[in-house]
């Protein structure tokens, strides 16, 4: 096979796209078992036996990879650590390394690179890993993603966007550079000497959990826009709020970078109450998630830039690369010093079952990567009547 990478090409070289899942499951599988289950898991999808290839004219594919670097341990360390740990290693995905698998004494914890998935990817993942360990047999999983040729022609880039793309090109154009591993591998390694992160986990009960979804269908709001009221009701400014949507164009449960995202800026209205404020935040997200133009445009627009501009766009946010023309591009796309000030990820209530014989999952604690444009990256996940919320950030 053989796969361009277009509209996920901003996860090449950003260096922090490591997706994070904690499963706790009820029963007691040994490290034999769960190492088998894991590389069944493995084996069943496509994208997760490829391997990703930077060609000399700076574009980039998916091609088949023989034997893949995925794998499955069992650690002594808890969640925080591990993510803390992993996310100073480097995703090796230039020899098929997508997803590290550990047993620990608190559950189960899966890390993915992006480039293998979005977070409902790993959702897909957790059920057939789950699955291969009650013993079920599925069929192999084909690649899927979204190039920009099949995207709906109802979200054709809107002209004043064609005229910024087609200008940054022509600039880059006369300082274009290809960039290769040895660039990812020095910027991810002198970042890392300087940064950490810390991660906030916050659980809600199935009474606390009612009582929330009580308010917003009696207000006529979102969860998720009561949230994002509660986190803004005090902060005096307005908020550039950034949500990850989902792109996927087909039912199929496959694994792939299907993300999109829309985004609105909000200042909490202290003389209304949280649910009035959810209200209209919920109105101004609708807005945009039901116009096919916002809701794509940003992967219609890196799937139009020249590729090698995004990998520069993700160096010039870490410090790897500087330049006055692309510190400007950087600032125009929310990768230089203004950043969203949440970005928000809701998989809702996670899409897959629960009951897998002797085995069942307790629940799932869901960690979004701190990517280049945001500052707080917020990620919710629901199982079993329980919801989980995290907050991933520098610091």
């Amino acid at each position: 096979m053989k796969h361009k990478i277009e509209t996920e090409r901003e996860n090449l070289f950003d260096v922090n796209m490591v997706i994070a899942m904690r499963v706790r499951i009820t029963g007691d599988p040994d490290i034999v078992k769960l190492e088998e289950a894991f590389r069944k898991a493995v084996s069943k999808f496509e994208i997760l036996n490829s391997k990703v290839v930077i060609e000399e004219n700076g574009d980039a594919y998916y091609i088949d990879c023989a034997c893949p670097a995925s794998s499955f341990n069992s650690t002594g360390m808890g969640f925080e650590e591990l993510i803390y740990e992993n996310e100073r290693i480097r995703f090796r995905i230039e020899e098929g390394e997508y997803i590290r698998g550990f047993l620990t004494p608190d559950g189960i914890v899966f890390l993915m690179h992006h480039l293998g998935g979005d977070g409902r990817s790993m959702l897909f993942f957790i059920e057939e890993f789950m699955s291969s360990l009650e013993g079920s047999e599925s069929n192999p999983i084909p690649f899927d993603n979204l190039p920009v040729s099949s995207l709906p022609k109802e979200s054709r880039m809107p002209f004043l966007y064609k005229l910024f793309a087609d200008s940054w090109n022509r600039k880059w154009s006369k300082m274009r550079k290809v960039f290769s591993f040895d660039d990812i591998e020095k910027s991810f390694e002198d970042f890392w000497q300087s940064h950490r992160t810390k991660t906030e986990i916050t659980e809600y009960g199935k009474e606390e959990l009612d009582e929330m979804l009580s308010e917003c269908k009696k207000a006529g709001c979102s969860l998720t826009s009561y949230l994002i009221a509660t986190w803004l009701k005090d902060d005096p400014k307005k908020a550039d709020v950034g949500m990850a949507v989902d792109g996927r164009l087909s039912k199929r449960r496959t694994m792939g970078n299907f993300a999109t995202g829309i985004h609105i800026r909000y200042r909490f209205d202290k003389s209304r109450s949280i649910s009035e404020n959810a209200v209209r935040i919920n109105r101004l997200m609708k807005k945009r998630l039901n116009d096919p133009v916002i809701r794509y445009s940003v992967l219609q627009l890196i799937g139009n830039l020249d590729p090698t501009l995004i990998d520069t766009l993700c160096l010039e946010a870490c410090g790897a690369y500087h330049s006055s023309e692309i510190s400007r591009f950087a600032d125009f796309m929310s990768y230089g010093k203004k950043k969203r000030d949440l970005s928000i990820t809701n998989l809702m209530r996670a899409d897959i079952r629960t009951d897998y014989g002797l085995y069942k999952i307790s629940d799932i604690t869901f960690v979004p990567p701190v990517v280049s444009y945001g500052v707080n990256l917020i990620g919710i996940i629901t199982v079993n009547d329980k919801m989980i919320v995290t907050r991933h950030v520098y610091g």
